[in-house]
């Protein structure tokens, strides 16, 4: 701010040296004026300097604003696909889960038969063997869904805390984006206001060059 100021003071002085000189010209006041012309130069080759440099921090601005919009659209992809596998596990446990129920029901069952048999062991001994046979697999496939059924509580569990660590991912990635958003509207300012420094500077360039002519 105060070299912008400085400079504003060093367009007043040299206008002011151009109205003099229009009014009595020495070659005194050439000289001076030569030396102002030099010295202004010198300020404008150091604002386009600070110009370029702003450029350069806008530039590698938006790069990290686009890398942060690629984290953010990932991550929301992720977020999704996470969603959806979750949806389906959780289908996938309430069919298991009917199943289950429903082998429950037939192990009963089964067994309220085997007792009924069991009123005549000597008739229906190879029966009972039978069906005792088949209770055994059933309760093995009973105790499989059951193991199975675990299996996917963990697994939706895992994608449950995953999915949340993806949410956080993106409102991380968000927050990123508006700090970038703003730190590049406000450096974009400075250097449309050092561009109109530059434009006023070679404007007072040409008049001090046509008068020094």
């Amino acid at each position: 701010m105060a070299k912008r100021k400085c400079i504003g003071v060093w367009l007043v002085t040299l206008v002011s040296l151009l109205m003099l000189a229009g009014c009595n010209g020495t070659s005194t006041e050439d000289t001076e004026l030569k030396g102002q012309v030099d010295e202004l130069q010198g300020t404008l080759s150091e604002t386009e300097a600070e110009r370029d440099a702003l450029k350069g921090d806008v530039d590698r601005l938006m790069a990290q604003l686009g890398e942060a919009e690629n984290k953010l659209d990932e991550a929301s992809g992720t977020r999704d696909q996470l969603a959806e596998q979750v949806g389906e596990l959780e289908q996938s446990r309430a069919e298991l889960d009917k199943r289950v129920d429903g082998l429950a029901e037939a192990r009963v069952a089964l067994q309220s038969k085997i007792e009924e048999l069991n009123g005549d062991k000597t008739q229906l001994l190879q029966r009972v063997d039978a069906l005792t046979e088949s209770r055994g697999e059933l309760q093995q496939m009973v105790e499989n869904l059951v193991d199975t059924r675990g299996l996917l509580e963990k697994q939706i569990a895992s994608l449950s805390t995953a999915r949340d660590a993806a949410r956080t991912d993106a409102k991380a990635a968000q927050s990123k984006i508006e700090q970038l958003s703003s730190k590049i509207k406000v450096q974009t300012q400075q250097m449309a206001s050092l561009q109109d420094q530059i434009v006023s500077i070679r404007s007072v360039l040409a008049q001090l060059q046509e008068k020094l002519e």
